[in-house]
């Protein structure tokens, strides 16, 4: 009784916090400029950026039809919204379990803690931010957890594992970098000399069921083919470029040692804000416990953390802190440990410690959601909805739209191909992105695309210069190779000049 009320307190107050701070629409806020593209995606059957997400798409394409037959005025974006909220909470409901799972059975207040490590987790800044918006990390994290769950509260029932590798592998690809963790406490969890074998096949299978799942992306990729289209991966190279990660290789051990250096000050300064440096500092309790009492659980964690932590501190983008979601879980459950330790340590020498502690913890994740709801509520933020209202009142019928930035980009082609906005006031709307025309495979997709407009397939300098005086022709910013004088600004947009 006590560990189902856990999960459903846990969950339900998860749930509420991430409903009341929902972002209203589509948002550029907590780094979720994607959100406008993988709506767009989802909406015209397409294929979002690398490595393609093909669970995650096919789920977002499902929720908005389902969501659309029982509430059909609602907002487009709203829905992926409210898609991340119930991702969220329900990893809040998965980490009760496994904290309660892993601390002592004879203690009394198990599932206490271990609803102090769920709601700990649902009030992380990382992963609050990230279940109110439309973006990938919210079911990511849902995924993240049902591996521990299996791996660490179920470790015998190897058919348990294949189905979360397989969705992990289908969702987002650095759940790899947790599969050395999962394999470790798969073995350590049995006896004889072949113990490794039966894991090892069981997460071979979960792999390949999971590689399975990208045959969508030439499915989708050659059907139309769809507008939102990265990579055309309707061949092998497109296929091998798209789901590589080619585009983003730069990223990967860039910036030498300084911007190293800058990236472990990223990491340390990430984790100490989930929870403050007393949290933090109990979660270390947590795990120096492990350290003396559980030195398989103590492996695992190493296991689990390091991997993570090596790729967010190497791979430098504005974002990569997202990546510690498994660390910052891990520490929630730490956490958990840590109170149940003090806990034991404060009996004998305080009677009643259990209930004062438990209201002390109590207090400190009420002031932690309550200190972070200014920065992190997204219940009033409209401006990159405004910005597309702003768009529709500016653009012509048979604009070509030119940008650069994910911003604007994601937030035209989700008013181009997502809710419509866009098309519906500027029919013939043409939004092409400056940058992209690097790629061989955007090219020839304007080129399939819009067969009949001069230069579609070749630059955007190129593009402009053949339709000057056919369309009217508009920038999100002013290109640095068109004259300012030649153009004038026109609401959030630069015109060119007739």
């Amino acid at each position: 009784m006590a560990r189902w009320s856990a999960v459903a307190v846990a969950g339900l107050l998860a749930f509420a916090l991430y409903f009341a701070s929902l972002a209203p629409g589509l948002t550029w806020a907590h780094q979720g400029a994607d959100g406008g593209e993988l709506l767009a995606a989802a909406i015209t059957g397409g294929v979002p950026h690398p490595p393609g997400y093909p669970l995650y798409t096919t789920l977002l394409q499902g929720w908005l039809t389902l969501i659309g037959w029982w509430a059909p005025a609602s907002d487009l974006a709203w829905r992926g919204n409210l898609l991340s909220a119930i991702s969220g909470a329900a990893s809040v409901c998965l980490t009760v379990l496994v904290a309660g799972e892993l601390l002592p059975r004879g203690e009394a207040s198990r599932w206490l803690w271990a609803l102090a490590a769920g709601l700990a987790w649902a009030f992380s800044p990382l992963l609050w931010s990230q279940s109110i918006l439309t973006e990938v990390y919210s079911f990511h994290a849902l995924l993240v957890v049902l591996l521990a769950w299996v791996v660490l509260v179920k470790p015998l029932r190897l058919w348990y594992v294949v189905l979360p590798v397989a969705l992990g592998v289908a969702h987002h690809l650095t759940l790899i970098l947790l599969l050395p963790a999962a394999f470790y406490a798969l073995v350590t969890a049995r006896t004889g000399v072949r113990r490794w074998q039966a894991p090892l096949v069981a997460m071979i299978g979960g792999v390949c069921l999971g590689a399975l799942c990208y045959v969508r992306i030439p499915l989708a990729a050659s059907n139309g083919p769809p507008p939102v289209n990265w990579g055309y991966a309707d061949n092998w190279d497109g296929f091998q470029w798209l789901v590589s990660g080619a585009a983003y290789r730069g990223y990967l051990f860039s910036g030498g040692l300084s911007t190293t250096l800058q990236r472990l000050t990223t990491w340390t300064y990430t984790l100490t804000t989930q929870f403050s440096p007393m949290g933090l500092a109990l979660g270390f309790v947590g795990l120096a416990t492990w350290d003396r009492n559980a030195a398989r659980l103590r492996n695992f964690s190493l296991l689990w953390v390091t991997p993570v932590s090596v790729y967010a501190i190497l791979y430098y983008t504005r974002d990569s802190e997202i990546y510690l979601l498994p660390v910052v879980w891990l520490v929630c459950i730490w956490m958990a440990v840590g109170l149940a330790t003090l806990a034991v340590w404060l009996t004998p020498r305080f009677a009643g410690a259990t209930p004062v502690l438990a209201g002390i913890t109590g207090l400190a994740l009420l002031l932690l959601a309550a200190t972070n709801w200014p920065t992190l509520a997204l219940h009033n933020d409209d401006t990159a909805r405004q910005y597309l209202v702003a768009l529709a009142q500016t653009l012509e019928p048979d604009s070509l739209l030119v940008t650069l930035e994910d911003r604007e980009t994601f937030a035209a082609w989700y008013g181009a191909w997502g809710d419509r906005t866009l098309t519906a006031a500027a029919p013939g709307l043409i939004p092409v992105n400056e940058s992209l025309y690097q790629f061989a495979w955007y090219q020839r997709l304007q080129r399939d695309l819009y067969p009949d407009v001069p230069a579609i397939d070749t630059s955007a300098a190129a593009l402009v210069a053949a339709n000057a005086g056919l369309r009217p022709i508009y920038f999100a910013e002013p290109p640095a190779w068109i004259d300012a004088v030649e153009l004038e600004q026109v609401g959030p947009l630069w015109r060119l000049k007739r």
